[in-house]
């Protein structure tokens, strides 16, 4: 039976719109990262936004996120004296991003071509010219950086402005001092290019979505011979200091805010230039006498510098606690309240005898379901054996 062209065209997109359905149907997590990722890079929260904007965007990310939190997410661990101690404390392990294994771990891209080119171009474009030449001049370029950056920054370079010698009014002006300032910013580029890693304030702590993950047991279990511990996530961010209505003025040393977020694969690192550059501007300001923080960075700057991997460990499904711990920042490592959100342990096939006879010990005083974990002889499938004991 030959079938007319437009009946063909018609019973393809049918079978697209199916297919896609179908896809949606089965694996409603990946379309809700899918979702999440699109969020994420179309999403700026600008640190002078108003608060109801402001507000607002993290409502509606918080909106996209929580309800997708899967109830059982996963940690595996080696059977090393810590982590038993951290098991029999109720705590949580976090870390600094460079700690992880992976060297490019939270690791931004910085575009410093596209910096040079933007401040040769503020150079080639006059604008130097004339917030140093007529009085005219000064006040139109005053006008432009009040418009974008606020009155408050406009006022602060008017009045230092004023006060610059003639002497250094001429040296700014010059070719070669935008050479030597574009010589003096290249560390500091460098530098904010690895802050992410180094950040002490921030610690993480990684969790996966499947506890019969082989590669997981195999790299993160000390090759089978560990165990893993299942979590409640919601219950473990219902119990916490997001939702405590005194963490504003709450001055415990264990205090943190902790986010929970799917970690986005791909094949380019997250690109920071924007915000990189008016951080470095911020910072030179300052020095030069200026209020903090005077330019507008995105809110998200930190959340998206540490969810973007490379897309070679995506079959790690990765979800990430993101710890703000301030009175934690002597240490590159700290341990949080696991707040009674750990529910199982799961002992490795190659577990030795007398760890695993300490940590059911453990576990029985913690009231944790137990779970061997096997080679399955009788499955087809390459897939590891849970057994209740």
């Amino acid at each position: 039976m030959i079938v007319p062209f437009s009946g063909t065209v018609k019973y393809l997109s049918l079978t697209v719109v199916s297919f896609l359905r179908w896809r949606i149907k089965k694996n409603p997590m990946e379309d809700f990262k899918t979702r999440f990722a699109d969020y994420l890079s179309r999403t700026c929260i600008p640190s002078n936004a108003p608060k109801e904007e402001s507000d607002s965007l993290w409502r509606e990310m918080d909106g996209l996120v929580q309800p997708n939190i899967p109830q059982k997410l996963y940690r595996f661990r080696s059977c090393s004296l810590d982590n038993f101690i951290s098991l029999e404390q109720e705590t949580i392990p976090v870390c600094i991003a460079s700690k992880f294994h992976d060297k490019y771990d939270s690791l931004v891209y910085v575009n410093k071509e596209h910096i040079y080119q933007l401040i040769d171009g503020v150079f080639d474009s006059g604008v130097v010219d004339k917030m140093y030449g007529t009085k005219e001049d000064e006040e139109s370029v005053l006008s432009i950086i009040e418009e974008q950056y606020g009155k408050e920054l406009a006022d602060a370079l008017k009045t230092i402005n004023s006060e610059l010698p003639e002497e250094v009014r001429e040296q700014v002006r010059s070719k070669e001092y935008l050479h030597s300032f574009l010589k003096g910013i290249e560390p500091i580029i460098q530098d904010h290019i690895t802050y992410m890693q180094r950040d002490r304030v921030t610690k993480i702590a990684c969790f996966t979505e499947d506890v019969r993950a082989k590669h997981m047991w195999d790299n993160y279990a000390d090759g089978y011979s560990g165990f893993a511990l299942e979590y409640d996530m919601q219950s473990f961010l219902n119990g916490g200091c997001e939702t405590c209505p005194n963490i504003g003025t709450c001055d415990k040393a264990e205090k943190n805010y902790s986010h929970i977020f799917p970690v986005i694969y791909g094949d380019k690192r997250y690109d920071a230039t924007e915000n990189i550059v008016n951080i470095i501007f911020s910072n030179l300001l300052h020095k030069m006498g200026f209020p903090q923080m005077l330019l507008p960075i995105d809110q998200l700057l930190w959340f998206k510098s540490y969810l973007y991997k490379s897309r070679s460990y995506a079959q790690e499904a990765e979800w990430r606690m993101i710890c703000h711990c301030p009175a934690m920042e002597s240490s590159d490592y700290a341990n949080i309240s696991d707040r009674k959100s750990v529910k199982a342990i799961y002992y490795g096939p190659d577990i030795e005898e007398r760890y695993k006879s300490h940590l059911r010990k453990v576990a029985q005083l913690r009231g944790l379901e137990e779970y061997d974990v096997s080679v399955d002889l009788d499955n087809p499938n390459f897939e590891l054996k849970l057994t209740k004991l």
